[in-house]
């Protein structure tokens, strides 16, 4: 019977395979125009049918079509074209690559079934996978808008190399349009296909389509199709969209711009809203005293607060974010682009930590901390630097040395002193805000600001206002990480900041300062545009007039408007891109009903759902590793008074903390274990458990080279991964069939459907698809007595010259070669659609981009002639990679992940209390100096050792200790 129940379920689940396949392939569309399908096992015979090349005059230009055969031994690889004429009548090119479908692998055999292409054979394709296939490009088609009447020379350069010239017909209304309507879908096919794919800023690709449709009153296009599998983004994610200023705000406010009528103007002769009523936390008196550092008695309680105690430790930060140019999320995604927010600052600032640290370092500055009010770096950061000094004298004419230096050598900039609460402030300024410095000496202290608001603050604080050492939340947090601790970063966000955050003044502002920065860049690019067609205006309106601006021209709500300073377009009221007045030096007088709506939205939200914001800490240590060469950098984060039930589902999932551990084996790369609430919705189990996994040092299978239900289950057979749980939640056994038929054998193993292998005992539970790990790991398995109590606990080992690390290398270095090469094509689009000189290709675009084009495999971009007069731009990465047996790149000899390079392991443990949040943990690194980086009197070596135990930290901090029941857990091993 049991024999019978396992070909049964085999049964069902073969023919639910075969009937999803069935049913895609009635869903699926036909081919379309550009790709024909060939059965014949490695032929092109007859694939391609030549089309005659027509181009047709009319409004309002004309249109051509042409079509290149490629050689039939090009491989796979889809060339790379750039289309020209010799006369600059040709506009706006889309090339597509037509292609033919390769079997490479003949069929397999045919079965005498009643009915071809059945059940059975169904069934079969569902096991084997469909034999596998390729495209195979064999011609290029080129469609393209042009003027005038003659005949057109078309220049095809790149991979193909082809001079072409096509006479236009008699013109025929019926005709162009009907090759009107092919161009733009092809258009915007090819744009929609950059926006989803490639990964650069999508500022070209949304304002041509969008122009392009207003302007010849083609059908709008979606560039963004609605994902039904997304929900709608709920009130706490939108907010942190608008705290954060992310890239989706920015580009569906892109969209708004560029989209006529989609922005709701009105006057702003509405008051400003009331900003919410939070509730206060009501901590309790401290009742001891507590240490707190000086400089913090002259910071703003609404003011984020980052103190390094040391320069050397500044310079230890700033050493760590340079490894990442400037910006480690850009860098830890493999961007291909960097805003580059740290020399953004340094620049407003106009002020190079670097030359203080070679003349002065840690024997004059006594502390520094950065403070602010956002941390909005890529527009324009409320942000401020205060240094405490034991020779404030030699300190401040060192900084006026400087800024005199800057004002000279900085065309427009100004130096003047100007009088703030009653102190003699100095400021360095342009006229586009791209410099814009306060300098402000009060007693022992330096401070550096770009905000004016910020340093009147500072001087009031100063004058005897309230500080941030004076708050309760802030000595409550010295009390947690005391300033004996000697933490090389300490970073510390009230509740007052986050307040601030949500206010009318920056909410409102916010989304101000995006679609003024969607207006400069629409006429940045709208000017090249008109440029390329030979129009050559610096006004708004004329660009409207001739059709370039799509939606935009004229003030806003605030009495903003994009003009022309020089040889760039600025914000009237704000400055220039990446260099904006600081939020809180824009006044808000009043509002549109739209933006009093919107806030009110968001008042409801945050009185109904998130009544107080709760106080963020962080602090890093380095430490030296008396065993091997590395440093040890100590990480605490706190959240603290802490509320579960605002942050969702994820902090409802997880069970007490536990002092109780798993111990997993040894040779586990990497591992996670998390204590689960079992009423919880991940498994609605009897009562809470362990769950946990592990990777082994093993290759994982390419999924890329996976097809077809065996070989799927093969690749997920070969992934060197167990899960496991404990006490076992019982999850298998409620599966229908599956709990039936994985009765365990003696040893405790059993295997399941597709090969999933299973080991049990009374308490514990392993899954794997590979026996043999979980064989060598139940030996090591153990309950065992922690030193703390947690809810998760993850532990990354040391990858340098594991198995493992060459998939991640694979990986990373595909997911960069995917950026560097994006940004190529990018380039090519400016010349081809723009009509930007080839050698000017990168500037113009870091030019209308506002951001550095960078190669995230390490590489410099560099023009390079291929021929017909024509060149592109290639990565000098690209030149030591090779390809694969598929013709797809492939790592150099020697690659490695930058991070793997100096990343020596780390371990992290989450504690949630009741009232608290607790991040703690460890990270090995081994980093040699950066050439640039200042040279300190700080090395590893002289780094002290770690002599605590860094995971009971939220123990002591927070209580929350074991129970007698915790103390001593029955041990167990296997």
């Amino acid at each position: 019977m049991q024999r019978i129940g396992y070909v049964l379920a085999v049964m069902f689940l073969l023919v639910q395979a075969g009937l999803a396949q069935q049913s895609a392939a009635f869903q699926n569309p036909p081919p379309s125009a550009q790709t024909r399908t060939n059965p014949a096992v490695g032929s092109t015979e007859n694939a391609l049918q030549p089309i005659a090349p027509i181009a047709i005059n009319g409004l309002p230009m004309g249109v051509l079509f042409a079509e290149i055969p490629l050689p039939t031994n090009g491989g796979d690889q889809i060339p790379r074209v750039l289309v020209n004429d010799t006369e600059g009548r040709v506009f706006y090119p889309v090339v597509n690559v037509r292609t033919v479908e390769i079997t490479e692998e003949a069929p397999a055999a045919q079965f005498n079934v009643r009915r071809p292409g059945g059940l059975i054979d169904r069934l079969r394709s569902a096991i084997r996978g469909a034999p596998k296939k390729r495209q195979v490009p064999v011609a290029i088609s080129i469609t393209a808008l042009y003027h005038g009447e003659g005949p057109i020379d078309l220049t095809i350069g790149g991979d193909i190399q082809r001079q072409l010239r096509i006479t236009p017909s008699t013109p025929d209304l019926e005709a162009h349009r009907k090759l009107l309507g092919w161009w733009w879908d092809a258009y915007a096919a090819k744009a929609q296909q950059a926006v989803l794919g490639d990964d650069f800023p999508k500022l070209v690709h949304r304002y041509l389509v969008a122009m392009l449709s207003e302007r010849f009153g083609l059908p709008a296009v979606d560039l963004d199709p609605p994902d039904p599998d997304q929900a709608t983004t709920s009130q706490p994610m939108q907010t942190l969209a608008l705290l954060s200023a992310i890239e989706p705000l920015r580009e569906e406010i892109l969209e708004q711009v560029l989209t006529p009528g989609a922005l709701s103007v009105g006057e702003a002769t509405l008051p400003v809203p009331v900003e919410p009523q939070w509730t206060v936390h009501n901590l309790p008196e401290l009742d001891r005293p507590v240490s707190v550092e000086a400089i913090a008695a002259r910071v703003p309680p609404e003011c984020l607060y980052l103190r390094f105690g040391s320069f050397a430790n500044y310079v230890w930060f700033q050493d760590l974010t340079a490894r990442f140019g400037g910006d480690l999320a850009q860098a830890v995604l493999l961007r291909g682009f960097n805003y580059g927010a740290n020399a953004r600052m340094e620049r407003m600032l106009a002020t190079k930590m670097t030359t203080v640290a070679k003349m002065f370092g840690d024997k004059i500055i006594a502390d520094m901390a950065i403070v602010g009010s956002d941390m909005y770096m890529k527009e324009g950061a409320t942000l401020g630097v205060i240094m405490q000094s034991n020779n404030i004298g030699l300190l401040k004419g060192s900084m006026e040395r400087d800024r005199q230096a800057a004002a000279a050598n900085t065309e427009g900039a100004t130096l003047a002193k100007l009088t703030i609460a009653g102190h003699d402030v100095s400021l360095l300024r342009t006229p586009d805000n791209r410099i814009r410095s306060f300098l402000v000496v009060d007693g022992e202290y330096l401070f550096i600001t770009t905000s004016e608001t910020l340093a009147r603050r500072f001087i009031e604080v100063g004058q005897g206002a309230p500080a941030l050492s004076q708050t309760l939340g802030f000595r409550w947090a010295r009390a947690w990480m005391p300033v004996e601790n000697d933490y090389s970063v300490f970073g510390y966000f009230s509740p007052e900041f986050f307040h601030h955050l949500v206010s009318p003044q920056y909410q409102i502002e916010l989304r101000r300062r995006l679609e003024a920065i969607a207006h400069l860049e629409v006429a940045e690019v709208a000017s090249q545009a008109a440029l390329a067609e030979g129009i050559e205006s610096n006004s708004l309106p004329e660009l409207q007039q001739a059709g370039f601006l799509p939606g935009m021209v004229g003030p806003r709500a605030d009495g903003a408007q994009t003009i022309r300073l020089g040889d760039k377009w600025v914000d009237s009221l704000r400055g220039a891109r990446g260099s904006f007045l600081p939020i809180a030096d824009v006044p808000l007088h009043g509002v549109t009903a739209e933006e009093a709506r919107s806030y009110e939205r968001l008042v409801d939200f945050y009185q109904q759902q998130w009544k107080h914001m709760d106080p963020m800490l962080l602090g890093l240590r380095r430490f030296k590793d008396p065993a091997t060469p590395y440093e040890t950098v100590a990480f605490e984060g706190y959240v603290a008074p802490f509320d579960a039930q605002k942050y969702g589902w994820v902090a409802q999932q997880l069970g007490p903390p536990t002092p109780i551990e798993i111990q997993l084996p040894r040779d586990d790369v990497a591992s996670v274990q998390v204590h689960v609430r079992g009423d919880a919705g991940l498994a609605q189990a009897a009562e809470d458990y362990h769950l946990f996994a592990g990777l082994k040092d093993m290759l994982p299978p390419d999924p890329e080279d996976v097809q077809g239900l065996i070989k799927t289950v093969m690749a997920l057979r070969a992934a060197p991964a167990y899960i496991g749980a404990w006490p076992k939640p019982g999850l298998i056994d409620r599966i229908p069939l599956a709990g039936a038929l994985a009765r365990p054998d003696y040893a405790g193993f059993s295997r399941m459907i597709g090969g999933l292998w299973r080991w049990q005992d009374g308490q514990f539970s392993l899954l794997s698809f590979n026996q043999s790990i979980l064989a060598g790991a139940i030996p090591q398995l153990a309950v065992m007595e922690a030193t703390d109590v947690a809810q998760a606990r993850l532990h990354i080992a040391n990858l340098q010259g594991t198995q493992i690390s060459q998939w991640v290398n694979k990986k990373w270095f595909s997911r960069g070669w995917a950026s560097s090469k994006g940004n190529t094509l990018l380039l090519d689009e400016l010349h081809t659609q723009l009509k930007v000189p080839q050698e000017d290709c990168l500037s113009v675009a870091e030019r209308l981009l506002d951001v550095k084009l960078q190669c995230p495999l390490g590489g410099t971009y560099g023009y390079i002639p291929v021929g017909n007069g024509q060149g592109w731009w290639e990565s000098s990465a690209w030149q030591e990679s090779g390809l694969d047996d598929r013709g797809r790149p492939s790592p150099p000899p020697g690659y490695s992940a930058p991070w793997i390079e100096w990343f020596r392991g780390c371990k992290l443990h989450v504690t949630q209390q009741p009232d608290s949040l607790a991040v703690v943990g460890t990270i090995q690194l081994e980093m040699p100096p950066l050439p640039s980086t200042p040279a300190t009197d700080e090395t590893p070596t002289m780094l002290p050792p770690m002599n605590f135990d860094i995971f009971q930290l939220p123990m002591q901090l927070f209580g929350g200790g074991k129970t007698e029941s915790e103390a001593k857990p029955e041990k167990r091993s296997f």
